[in-house]
C-alpha cells in the first residue's frame, strides 16, 4: 500500500509539471505575429528545405532539420516567397506557428526531464519536483522555449542523454538493459551535440560520470568498452543526420559561397554544375568538409552585438537580450527580453557557493556523504559550460548560460530538498516567490503590452535596457 501511495504522489507530481508547462508555453501561443530576434534565421532554414536550396549556419542541423520535418508531416503551407530578413517583420501566414508548436511542445516537456534526471541522480522525488517547478517558472527558459529559437532542444536532449547513462548505473554491466541505457544515452547525448556544438558540456559531464565510475569501481576495460560504445553510436548518428540534411539541400542556394567548388558542383544550377573540370564530393567528403568549414566560421566571428555579454556576467542576470519591440494603441508597446527569474539566478548562486565549500569539506573526510557524488556532478556541469567561454574570443550571450543555470537550478531544489523537505510552509514560500517574480517579469517574457511606467519597473540595472 505504501508503494502504490508513493506511485500515485509520483504521478500526481508528473501530471502538475505537465499542465503548468503546457500551460505556460502555450500562454498568448503565436503572439507576437512578427519575427523574433533570431528568427530570422531558422525560420527561414527551416523553409530552405522545402525548397532544397542550399544554406549554410554556423550550428549543426538537426533543430532545423525537426522544426522542418514536422511543419512538413503536419500540412504547413511553406511560405515560399516569404522574405525572412527583418526582425519585426509581421508573418504573412501560419507555418511560423508550426515552427513554434515544437519548440513550445519540448518546452512544455523539458521539466519533465529536468524531474527524472534530478530524481534519478539524488533519488530526492521532491528535489526533481522542485527543480521541475523552478524550470517552468523561470522566465528565460520560458522565453527560449516560446520562438523559434534552437536551445531547448539542446537542453532537453543533454539532459534526457545524460538521464539514460544514469540509469545505466543501476543495471547488470554488459546486460541489454545495460545496453541500451548506454546506447540511447549516445543517441540522445549525440542529438544534443547536433543542435549545436555547445551541447559538448552534456558528453563532457557524461565522460566524467564514466571515469568517476571507473575510479571508484576500479573498472578500466569497462570505461573503455562505455566509452567505445558512446563514440560509435555517437558518430553514426551524427553522420546520418548531416547525410540527411545534405541529400535535402540539392538546389543551388544561398549558402554556396562556403562552400568549394567540387562540394558547389553537387548543387543542380549552381555555376559549377556543368563544368566538367571539378570533380564532384561525394555525401562523406561533403559531410567532412561541412563540419570544417563551420569549425572556421565559429572560430573566425569577429563582429560585437549590444546585447553580447561576458560569461562572467551571467550567473548576475546582468545583461538580457532585447528581442523584439511591438508599437502599441493608447501609450502602451510590447517588448521581448529574454530575461531570466532574479529570484532563481541569484538564490540558485548563494546555494552553488555553500556547495563549493560544502564539497571541500567532503573532500577531507574519510566516510563522504551520499549526496557527494550527485553534487560533485552538479558543480562540475556548472562550471564545465563557464570554463569553455573563458577561452572563447567570438561574442557570446545570456542564453549561453543555460546548461550551467540548468544544474544550478537542480542545486537549488536539492538544497531545500534536503534542508527543509520537513518544513512545509518554507517550501511552499520559496515556490511562491518563486511565482511572484516570474509573474512580475512575465510580460517582458511574452510580449504583453503595457505602459511605459510599467516597463521601467521592470528595468532594474541600466544594463537591463
Amino acid at each position: 500500500m505504501e508503494l502504490v501511495k508513493k506511485i500515485k504522489i509520483e504521478w500526481v507530481l508528473i501530471a502538475l509539471l505537465l499542465f503548468l508547462g503546457m500551460a505556460t508555453r502555450f500562454y498568448h501561443f503565436g503572439q507576437p505575429n512578427q519575427i523574433v530576434f533570431d528568427e530570422i534565421y531558422f525560420s527561414k532554414f527551416a523553409t530552405d528545405y522545402f525548397k532544397g536550396e542550399y544554406y549554410f549556419d554556423i550550428h549543426p542541423p538537426l533543430a532545423k532539420l525537426m522544426m522542418a520535418g514536422w511543419a512538413k508531416i503536419s500540412g504547413a503551407e511553406i511560405p515560399i516567397s516569404f522574405d525572412f530578413k527583418n526582425i519585426g517583420k509581421e508573418y504573412t501566414d501560419n507555418f511560423y506557428k508550426y515552427l513554434r508548436f515544437l519548440v513550445s511542445l519540448f518546452g512544455a516537456l523539458f521539466p519533465l526531464i529536468i524531474y527524472f534526471f534530478t530524481k534519478e541522480l539524488f533519488q530526492n522525488k521532491i528535489a526533481g519536483f522542485l527543480a521541475g517547478l523552478f524550470v517552468v517558472f523561470d522566465n528565460a527558459l520560458l522565453t527560449q522555449s516560446r520562438l523559434v529559437l534552437m536551445d531547448i532542444f539542446l537542453l532537453f536532449f543533454g539532459f534526457l542523454g545524460l538521464w539514460f547513462l544514469l540509469l545505466s548505473r543501476k543495471k547488470v554491466i554488459y546486460s541489454k538493459s545495460w545496453l541500451w541505457f548506454i546506447i540511447f544515452s549516445g543517441l540522445f547525448l549525440t542529438a544534443s551535440f547536433a543542435v549545436k556544438w555547445t551541447g559538448l558540456i552534456f558528453i563532457g559531464v557524461a565522460g566524467f560520470i564514466l571515469l568517476f565510475d571507473c575510479i571508484k569501481n576500479k573498472q578500466g576495460k569497462v570505461f573503455v568498452n562505455q566509452a567505445l560504445i558512446l563514440f560509435f553510436v555517437g558518430f553514426i548518428v551524427y553522420y546520418l543526420i548531416f547525410a540527411a540534411h545534405l541529400n535535402l539541400l540539392f538546389y543551388s542556394g544561398s549558402g554556396d559561397a562556403f562552400m568549394t567548388p567540387s562540394f558547389q558542383k553537387t548543387l543542380i544550377g549552381n555555376k559549377y554544375y556543368e563544368d566538367t573540370s571539378i570533380k564532384p564530393a561525394g555525401t562523406f567528403l561533403k559531410f567532412l568538409e561541412l563540419n570544417k568549414t563551420m569549425y572556421t566560421a565559429n572560430a573566425s566571428i569577429k563582429a560585437t552585438h549590444s546585447y553580447g555579454s561576458q560569461w562572467y556576467t551571467w550567473p548576475f542576470l546582468l545583461r538580457p537580450i532585447y528581442y523584439w519591440f511591438g508599437a502599441g494603441e493608447e501609450n502602451l508597446s510590447a517588448r521581448i527580453y529574454l530575461q531570466g527569474n532574479p529570484f532563481v539566478w541569484w538564490l540558485g548562486l548563494v546555494v552553488f557557493v555553500y556547495w563549493l565549500l560544502w564539497l571541500v569539506r567532503q573532500f577531507f573526510k574519510k566516510v563522504k556523504d551520499s549526496d557527494f557524488f550527485p553534487i560533485l556532478l552538479l558543480v562540475v556541469g556548472y562550471i564545465g559550460n563557464m570554463l569553455a567561454y573563458v577561452f572563447v574570443d567570438r561574442v557570446a550571450f545570456l542564453y549561453h548560460y543555460f546548461p550551467s543555470l540548468l544544474f544550478l537550478i537542480v542545486g537549488l531544489a536539492v538544497f531545500f530538498a534536503k534542508y527543509f523537505s520537513k518544513s512545509k510552509a518554507i517550501i511552499i514560500g520559496l515556490v511562491l516567490i518563486v511565482i511572484l517574480f516570474f509573474q512580475f517579469f512575465a510580460p517582458l517574457s511574452y510580449g504583453l503590452p503595457m505602459t511605459d511606467a510599467s516597463f521601467q519597473e521592470r528595468v532594474w540595472f541600466k544594463s537591463w535596457q
